[in-house]
């Protein structure tokens, strides 16, 4: 009960708000006499405090003083008998009052203190009890949902009907909408909107467990604060939807585990038969029939980070942020490829993906699209950069394993290559897939040490560019000219720089067979390093 609702008691139709009218809102959960001038060192709050005045009948600008007290400790209203003891009350007191919007009510000389007690605690005991019986038959209605395992739906509809208002659920940890009595159009809509719009514009309630924002209750026609019946509505709602995200969540942990295993099967080939993989594909309603490209979206330098962990916080953060974009990369690239299954290995996560165009060309063009707008926004959200693998097409679900090889392959190939950042599809590495199983062969590296070793050593010792200037060269078709545009010096630089690396390797960079031999000795130590 509030104060307006307090005054409208037939009981008051002679008492006057004399101050603080703007105040009339607050909540009234018991009355007291004023015995005392320092009465707000015992208040609780919610108190409406009725005084005849006596106390400070010799100074009566104490009451300014005393309202400033008795507002701070949450009182709801001072009652006070006037023309008794205290003709009227002064000016600056009226104005404190107004000014801290605390309603000031005068009290007619002819009532007794028990006269108004009575009926206000008697009214605010029956809204209690009021309130506790409509708490505890919805509390009813929540719990048999809970019991009989009842959907978000249905709990969503629940609430809608109780209340009497349009409901919507966002759930951002599935990332999924639930509504109740919103038509399609306006479904529609509200898909498209940001949630921060949705969240500035209606009533919203979010949903946490453990400190953690699961999603939002949002009352979509309602603005500002509920009142209390269906604030208490609302409440047991969301008790009932914690408990059943949470066990959505603990269905969903069971069915990873078993996905993951058998998507981690696949990739491995630790298959017996192709029989084995339709009976366990259908579990999940997944069908690999017609044909599968493996992806990998692999976090640049995430390890290194790993280890320059300085206390505990920073590692919970560090894991925090790896699941976050694991999980952003999972949600976006399943919006332009629904029927996506994926596990993840660490810092990475892989893709079994089922084209979804009948011509390859085009489907890679699309899965190169999705890969750079998702390393784009994770660079933009997490300030981490990834780079992609992506194997070739296998028609058989017996061949998914050589895909994933394929596609780590073109991880570790492109870094080499391409530094990090990059999408490199395995088909594409040409004569580099050959390079990969020989970097490590001793007579491979005596062979790029041949060509580029007095390179390196000069470099290092004289602090010039050669090495890296020879790189533009090869990547421009040993083109003089444009090499010069491209690292910006002049043609002129541009010769002395070909002719000084000619003198120092000894060797004619004019002939054909030494132009290949230096473009293959360069590869190979990229691919080295």
């Amino acid at each position: 009960m509030d104060v307006k609702d307090m005054m409208s008691f037939p009981l008051f139709k002679d008492f006057e708000v004399i101050a603080g009218h703007k105040g009339l809102n607050r909540n009234v959960s018991t009355v007291s006499v004023m015995d005392a001038p320092d009465i707000y060192d015992w208040l609780k709050g919610g108190e409406f405090l009725m005084t005849t005045g006596y106390i400070m009948r010799e100074e009566p600008l104490q009451i300014k003083d005393l309202i400033i007290k008795i507002n701070k400790s949450g009182a709801a209203a001072l009652g006070i008998k006037l023309k008794r003891f205290i003709k009227e009350l002064p000016k600056d007191v009226l104005d404190i009052a107004n000014e801290l919007n605390f309603p000031i009510i005068a009290v007619p000389i002819n009532f007794s203190f028990v006269d108004v007690i009575n009926p206000v605690l008697s009214e605010v005991v029956n809204s209690q009890a009021r309130k506790l019986m409509y708490s505890q038959r919805i509390h009813e209605s929540f719990t048999k949902l809970a019991i009989k395992g009842e959907s978000i739906d249905k709990i969503i509809d629940t609430l809608s009907n109780i209340i009497d208002k349009k409901v919507v659920y966002y759930d951002i940890y599935f990332d999924n909408i639930y509504t109740s009595k919103l038509d399609e159009k306006t479904i529609e809509e509200l898909k498209t909107e940001g949630l921060s719009e949705i969240l500035n514009a209606f009533s919203n309630y979010p949903i946490k467990i453990e400190r953690e924002t699961y999603g939002y209750l949002i009352i979509y026609d309602e603005i500002g604060a509920l009142g209390e019946y269906d604030t208490i509505a609302v409440e047991h709602a969301s008790t009932i939807l914690k408990l059943e995200i949470q066990r959505k969540i603990s269905n969903l942990q069971i069915e990873t585990r078993y996905r993951d295993e058998f998507i981690q099967d696949l990739i491995l080939n630790n298959v017996k038969s192709l029989e084995e993989i339709h009976n366990r594909a259908k579990l999940y309603d997944w069908n690999f029939d017609e044909g599968n490209i493996v992806a990998i979206f692999d976090i640049d330098n995430l390890k290194v980070k790993y280890l320059n962990i300085r206390n505990e916080n920073h590692s919970r953060t560090l894991e925090n942020t790896r699941e976050n974009m694991l999980m952003f990369i999972r949600k976006k690239l399943k919006t332009h490829f629904n029927n996506a299954v994926y596990t993840s290995f660490s810092d990475s996560i892989i893709f079994i993906i089922k084209p979804t165009c009948k011509a390859l060309d085009k489907f890679k063009e699309l899965l190169k699209i999705a890969s750079s707008e998702i390393k784009r926004e994770i660079f933009n959200k997490f300030e981490f950069t990834v780079t992609v693998g992506i194997g070739s097409y296998k028609s058989s679900p017996q061949d998914i394993h050589i895909s994933y090889i394929e596609a780590r392959k073109a991880i570790k190939i492109g870094r080499g290559i391409y530094v990090n950042n990059s999408t490199i599809f395995y088909e594409d590495l040409g004569i580099y897939k050959l390079f990969d199983n020989l970097s490590n062969n001793d007579s491979i590296k005596e062979f790029y040490s041949s060509y580029l070793g007095k390179l390196v050593e000069y470099d290092k010792e004289n602090n010039t560019v050669f090495l890296d200037t020879l790189n533009y060269l090869v990547k421009n078709d040993w083109n003089l000219k444009t090499t010069s545009e491209e690292i910006f010096v002049h043609y002129n630089t541009m010769k002395y720089r070909f002719n000084k690396i000619s003198e120092i390797l000894n060797i004619d960079l004019k002939e054909s067979e030494n132009k290949l031999n230096i473009a293959v000795a360069l590869k190979l130590l990229q691919m080295t390093k």
